[in-house]
């Protein structure tokens, strides 16, 4: 049951939030800076900066009769704290996530015979994949890292594939490669794995 004149969420919205944390990094921010850095019309962040104020997030400290400066209050900093601890643990586990995942698809080519591996790509995935590999402690496993495709020497390891481009693909075909799109495999679409009735001649 509702009852009139009370908020049902008295937290913070993502609009409210982002200028806290403006707010955090530089106090001596005008509004129209704070529209502008936020793609937000002067009006509503105007209406924001008092919300935040009534909330008691912000203290508005006034300078001259024109200037004024915002200043986050021991509240506005706990509930900064709060949110970006909570961003910290999702980014920690989607990191893990994507770990597993990776591991899991080497471990299906492990099971096939497969110990040579090559990642290309020089991105942060590749160093994801990198990770991956290291994290499995077997012994029995070899991989390197390489930045282009001309590095490739030969064709009997598995290109673990850190980038997404579609020449790469038609040109590690055409060198009779086995690969794994990775990026592919982690968005749920066909893990990009040549076989043998696919290479090009």
């Amino acid at each position: 049951m509702k009852t009139k004149g009370k908020l049902n969420n008295p937290g913070v919205s993502d609009r409210e939030f982002k200028i806290i944390e403006e707010i955090s990094r530089d106090r001596n921010l005008t509004q129209r800076k704070i529209s502008h850095k936020l793609g937000l019309s002067l009006g509503m962040t105007n209406i924001i900066l008092k919300r935040l104020a009534s909330k008691g997030y912000i203290k508005v400290k006034g300078l001259t009769r024109r200037k004024v400066q915002y200043i986050l209050t021991p509240k506005g900093f706990a509930e900064k704290t709060k949110r970006s601890y909570r961003y910290f643990l999702k980014t920690i586990h989607s990191f893990q996530e994507m770990k597993k995942k990776i591991q899991h698809l080497i471990l299906m080519e492990y099971k096939k015979g497969e110990t040579h591996f090559v990642i290309l790509g020089d991105n942060e995935l590749a160093d994801i994949i990198e990770l991956s590999l290291k994290g499995l402690n077997k012994s029995e496993l070899e991989y390197g890292r390489i930045s282009r495709l001309e590095d490739i020497n030969g064709n009997k390891a598995v290109i673990l594939l850190a980038q997404s481009k579609p020449q790469i693909k038609v040109d590690l075909r055409r060198r009779a490669n086995r690969y794994i799109d990775v990026l592919a495999a982690l968005s749920g679409e066909a893990k990009g794995e040549v076989k043998e009735k696919d290479k090009i001649n």
